[in-house]
Order: C-alpha cells, then sequence, then structure tokens
C-alpha cells in the first residue's frame, strides 16, 4: 500500500506534546495524517473572527518533518456561537423533534444559513491552504448518528423545489404518485408535507422520493465544498463513507471526489470478517480503483453496546484484510488515545500516558507484508443499487428482510468457493465479469436490463427482482421485460418464515419470500418441499424463486464455479502480476487453520497472509 498513517488531533493536546508525538510517527512508520475535521470552533471562535495559528503551527510542524497531510474540512460540528445565533440550523428527526447541541453533525442540510457559515469556513480553509496540504476531507461521515434526515421547514421547501425540478406539473407528481389512493391528491405544491407521524403507512412512492432527495442533499453540500476547494488547490478530494450504510447513494456520490475513502469498523455484534470485505469489495466497486481506509478500528471502539477489545494482532489482520482487497492504505484511529471527550474509551496507537502500545508495533510492522497495490482480477460480479435497497425498507412484504445482509451471504459463498466479487451498478459495463449475480433487486432499469440481455457469461436473477419501476409502482408482470430471457413468469408471491427446498437434490433452508413461477421454455433444477418450481434454468439463464443463505447459495453456484479452495475460515484473491497468475490467501482467525487450494494442502498461522504463484488459470 502506499499509505500508512492515522487519524490526529493536535488541538486536543498542549503544544508541547507535538514533537514527541511526531517522533514516535516517524520511528513507527506513521507517514500520512489526518487533522482539522473538527477544529471550526477552534479556528472561528466567534462569528467572523478567525484564528489559525494552531492549525498553521501543526501544519508546518508536520510537514517540516516529512508527515503528509489530510486536512478535512470542519463543517460537521457547527460551533454553539453559531448554533445560539441560529438555533433554525439545528435539524429534526423523523418524529418532528429538534436535534439539539451537544455532540456533533448538528445541521439541516438545506439551510440557507447553515450553508453560507460552512462555506465561508471552507474557503478560509482552501484560500489558506491550497496546495500546501496532500489531500482534502469532505467534512466527516456524511449521515452518521441518522442525520441523512431531516425535516426542518427550510428541508420542506427545498424537497418541494427538488419535487417540481423532477415532476414540472402537480398532475405528473399526483399520477407518479398514486395520490388518488387515499385521498392525497395535490392542488398546489405548498400541501406537500413531509408524512412525519402519520397513522399508518405513508406513501410508499413519496417516500422512495424523500430517500432520494436526503441522499441528494448531501450529495449537493458535497459538490458544494468541492467546488470551492478547486478555485484554490488541485490536490486529490476525498470523503470517507462508512461500513454497512445505506442511507446515501454512494455510488452517486463518489462521482464527486477523486478516490474513494472508507471507515472500517466492525459492522455487527458478532464479528463477521468476511463481512468486512464485502464493504471493502463494496467500496472498491463504487469507482472500480483502489480506496483507502481512512479510519480503521485500532482495538475496541466506544460507541457500541458493549465494547469489546481486540488483541494488536487483529489490527495487522484488518490491515492485510485491506490490502487483500485493493486498499491503496490504511489509517488507525486514532494516533494518540484521549483521556476526556465522547470517544475517551475509543483505543488510540498510544496510551493514555502517551506511550507507543502493541497495536502501534504490530501496525508498523505488517507494512512489510504489504507493498503495493493489489489489482483483483474481475470474476464475479452482483448487480447492486442503493435504490433498491430503500425500496426494500417501504412497505414491502416481510420487514424481516434486510437487501445488503442477504447480498453478503451471496458474497460470503462466492468468496469461500475462491474467487474474486465486485459489485456493479446499473451504469457500468459488466462484459468483463464471468458471472453475473442480480439479486433481489426490485427495479431493474431499462438500460441494465439490455445489458442482462446481451451478457454472454450465466445469469443468477432472484425473487424480487424485476418487480418495482423506478416510482415504486409493482410491474404488472414479473420479472419486468425480462419473462423470455429466463423463460418464467412469476405469477404470484408471498411472504415465509422459512420453507424446505431442494437444489441438486440437496435440502436448503429457504426463507422471507417465496414466488410462484409459471415455467416457459426453462428447466426446473430445484424445487420446494410442495413440489412448486424453486429454481429453473433457460439457457445460462438461472432464476431463484426465494431468498437462500450462505449454504444455500454456495451449493447453487458450485456447478459454475467449481470450487477452488476447501477449508475454513480464509480469504482469497486472485489477481494477475507480472503476467503471473496468483493467489493471495489470508487466514483470517486468530488460531492455524489448513485449507486445500487447487488441491495442495496449505496450513497457515494465525492471521498469516500468503502467496500462491499458480502455473495457469484455476
Amino acid at each position: 500500500m502506499d499509505i500508512y498513517g492515522a487519524d490526529y488531533y493536535p488541538e486536543h493536546w498542549d503544544k508541547s506534546y507535538w514533537t514527541k508525538h511526531i517522533e514516535l510517527m516517524k520511528a513507527y512508520g506513521i507517514e500520512w495524517v489526518r487533522i482539522g475535521e473538527f477544529m471550526w470552533s477552534v479556528v472561528e471562535p466567534k462569528d467572523g473572527e478567525f484564528d489559525f495559528s494552531l492549525l498553521d503551527e501543526a501544519i508546518e510542524l508536520l510537514s517540516k518533518n516529512g508527515i503528509k497531510i489530510i486536512l478535512g474540512t470542519p463543517t460537521a460540528t457547527p460551533p454553539a456561537w453559531l448554533i445560539n445565533k441560529y438555533p433554525e440550523i439545528l435539524p429534526k428527526d423523523w418524529g418532528g423533534r429538534t436535534r439539539g447541541f451537544g455532540s456533533r453533525r448538528h445541521y439541516s442540510l438545506n439551510s440557507k444559513v447553515y450553508l453560507d457559515y460552512a462555506l465561508r469556513i471552507v474557503e478560509q480553509y482552501a484560500s489558506r491552504y491550497g496546495d500546501t496540504i496532500d489531500l482534502w476531507q469532505i467534512d466527516n461521515e456524511f449521515g452518521c448518528h441518522g442525520t441523512t434526515y431531516s425535516f426542518t421547514d427550510d428541508d420542506l421547501k427545498a424537497f418541494r423545489e427538488w419535487l417540481k425540478e423532477k415532476y414540472g406539473t402537480l398532475e405528473n407528481l399526483n399520477k407518479r404518485w398514486g395520490t388518488v389512493f387515499w385521498s392525497q391528491t395535490y392542488n398546489d405544491w405548498d400541501e406537500i408535507v413531509f408524512p412525519i407521524n402519520t397513522p399508518t403507512f405513508e406513501n410508499p412512492h413519496q417516500m422512495l422520493d424523500i430517500y432520494r432527495f436526503m441522499s441528494d442533499s448531501s450529495i449537493r453540500f458535497l459538490r458544494m465544498q468541492v467546488e470551492l476547494i478547486r478555485k484554490y488547490s488541485a490536490k486529490p478530494i476525498t470523503h470517507n463513507f462508512m461500513v454497512d450504510f445505506m442511507d446515501l447513494d454512494y455510488r452517486k456520490m463518489a462521482k464527486y471526489i477523486d478516490f474513494v475513502s472508507w471507515d472500517n469498523y466492525i459492522a455487527t455484534e458478532e464479528y463477521d470478517p468476511l463481512r468486512q470485505s464485502a464493504n471493502h469489495s463494496l467500496m472498491r466497486s463504487l469507482k472500480h480503483q483502489p480506496f483507502l481506509v481512512i479510519e480503521q478500528q485500532p482495538g475496541r471502539v466506544n460507541w457500541r453496546q458493549v465494547n469489546n477489545n481486540y488483541k494488536p494482532e487483529y489490527l495487522a489482520m484488518w490491515t492485510k484484510q485491506a490490502y487483500l482487497n485493493g486498499a491503496m492504505g490504511v489509517m488507525p484511529f486514532r494516533f494518540e488515545q484521549i483521556r476526556f471527550g465522547a470517544e475517551q474509551y475509543h483505543a488510540g496507537l498510544l496510551d493514555y500516558n502517551g506511550r507507543p502500545t502493541k497495536r502501534l508495533e504490530a501496525y508498523s510492522q505488517v507494512r512489510n507484508e504489504t507493498s503495493g497495490i493489489l489489482y483483483p482480477e474481475p470474476e464475479v460480479a452482483i448487480y447492486f443499487d442503493y435504490e433498491n435497497e430503500w425500496i426494500h425498507r417501504i412497505n414491502h412484504l416481510n420487514r424481516n428482510f434486510r437487501y445488503w445482509d442477504a447480498l453478503v451471504d451471496i458474497y460470503k459463498a462466492v468468496k469461500n468457493l475462491g474467487y474474486n466479487v465486485e459489485f456493479v451498478f446499473k451504469d457500468d459495463e459488466i462484459d468483463r465479469y464471468d458471472v453475473l449475480i442480480i439479486p433481489y433487486a426490485s427495479y431493474i432499469s431499462e438500460s441494465f436490463t439490455e445489458k442482462v440481455r446481451k451478457f454472454n457469461g450465466p445469469v443468477y436473477m432472484t425473487a424480487m427482482s424485476g418487480i418495482k419501476d423506478e416510482y415504486n409502482w409493482i410491474t404488472e408482470r414479473m420479472p419486468w421485460n425480462l419473462i423470455d430471457e429466463f423463460g418464467i413468469e412469476v405469477t404470484d408471491f408471498g411472504a415465509i418464515t422459512s420453507d424446505e427446498a431442494y437444489v441438486f437434490a440437496q435440502p436448503v433452508t429457504t426463507t422471507f419470500w417465496k414466488d410462484e413461477i409459471e415455467v416457459g421454455n426453462a428447466k426446473v433444477i430445484g424445487c420446494f418441499k410442495d413440489g412448486s418450481p424453486f429454481i429453473t434454468v433457460k439457457g445460462n439463464r438461472y432464476y431463484v424463486g426465494a431468498v437462500l443463505d450462505e449454504y444455500g447459495w454456495k451449493l447453487l453456484l458450485s456447478e459454475v464455479l467449481k470450487p477452488r479452495i476447501s477449508g475454513y475460515g480464509y480469504e482469497i484473491t486472485n489477481v494477475n502480476e507480472d503476467g503471473a497468475n496468483k493467489t493471495y490467501v489470508l487466514n483470517i482467525l486468530p488460531n492455524e487453520t489448513k485449507i486445500y487450494i487447487d488441491g495442495q494442502l496449505q496450513t497457515l498461522a494465525p492471521f498469516q497472509l500468503r502467496l500462491t504463484i499458480r502455473q495457469e488459470n484455476f
């Protein structure tokens, strides 16, 4: 990798500590720091009174010592004086309650007052530091803590303008929203309100537009900052995306930054290494290029219900895993543990006394195994769409179903068979992949449907696919525009808790959803326990009429994706470097594991990363 660093907060320390911190950075190979993203009240202590002396001095000292700098704009933390002067900046939650000052991300993205002040401080940063720093980060974690969504008067006014631009006329909006249902017809734009505290289900078409609008509001704010910085700096610009986060259309947002960064924290109560891998792959897939882990969980965190500690070896393994998935760098959060503030229990690379920890030692040593950047070969593509995640949230058939969780199961199945995975989006070209999987894709655009028809390799499509249009209406027939392609039609469906089915005569468990399939010129290769069709195939077009878990997917896919690897507790990446086919394999367990790659036994020590040179393709 190219970037080894940490997140650093010089404003949290007396200046007498800075030199010692920098000496330790240099001694342990910390070559990059991110600073400045929460310093608004430091550099503008009062309205219009700017004091950059502390930040100036920190940047000068770091630069003089060869430490490269990522400078974050401080717009995630509007200071107390600004909120006191303009309390209307504060956002309102889904219940219409104001979210107050006292933490962070306490602003409405559509408050003109806030935007004016935010862009003023960004311009101060940009004009002062320009190209003297090395990279820019916009804001911090857009949407964190549920702050994608705000329902103030300013938000409502902006939403109405967004709707006018999208629909043109109220007649068109009423038609697309189906407002004749439950007497919701609008005669004036000012009649449109946010459906807050409604007695029962909201209008599903309006809700999809609310999700789109709220995402677009964050993207618009990011674009404003990017355009402003570009007036003063040619340095690359990024933003730190989040783990398992679906409130924002990251694919759309990624178009306006130079590269993707993200914050790699354990996403679930029970740690699942391959779920973290799926997030790495999604981040790489947003621009199909290397990404930066700009915040890496170092050990324990402070924000979970129970904050487990992880031994230093885990930080080394997490760094290797990022490298395996095509990262350009990993930066643990944070360099120094802090004794005060909301994150006082969060681990760091230094302890509370400023001494190097074993985490710092492990991170420093792992760079010897992670030099350069890996470029995984394109093999298996999983179709993904943030809007489909939003559609699944809205008035769906089985409220226990989780779109991303179901995709992670497929991801894990493919990885455990020994293949690389990338996610593809509706505007991606897909010809370079060997296999395409289209799971639970409620809406599939006509342009992507045409790509599916032209795709030469095997295609797997599932239940819940092609059942909605772009306005969240249910389609007349299913899967829409792909009935002939797959040789089947879904004539009805219903929710299930679980049902037994058979794949290649092997029993599997299906969950959440069950299609009733009318078979045309396809062949049934799997059935439910009641004998009704479950899996069909027409040529190399497979249809799966329910939700499968990781085991079921591994069994189904193994007909086409012949298992390359056998064992437990591993992650692999296949690359072609210098004309040689290589497989990197990582033991993701804290104990020894034995695996077989291409029939050959390999014994891996805890968290060991190993490179295998293959004589030919699998």
